[in-house]
């Protein structure tokens, strides 16, 4: 079971990178998604659904928006467990030369 676990660093680094990327990606899109909806709910001022145009688009503003933040968070995890997993590589290395 254990080698199934086995992730090399430069795989943990590029699985960084690519959840870097969707961060940059989600930026342009979200912003357009929150200011259309506020954009619609404004149009609506007099209708009743006014505030569940606002409501939905805060709810899913707040939920892309979170999900952004945790590719982010989940990035610079991937980044310091491959920073530790080369650490580890070195110091078991620098251990085994003198052998």
């Amino acid at each position: 079971m254990a080698e199934d676990l086995n992730v090399s660093a430069t795989d943990l680094y590029a699985s960084a990178g690519a959840a870097d990327m969707l961060v940059t990606d989600l930026q342009g899109p979200l912003r357009k998604a929150v200011d259309d909806t506020a954009a619609a709910a404004a149009s609506f001022r007099a209708w009743d659904g006014k505030g569940r145009i606002e409501a939905a688009g805060t709810g899913w503003g707040d939920a892309l928006t979170t999900l952004k933040d945790r590719l982010a968070e989940h990035a610079n995890g991937l980044r310091l467990v491959a920073d530790g997993h080369s650490i580890n590589d070195t110091d078991v290395g620098d251990c085994f030369k003198g052998w």
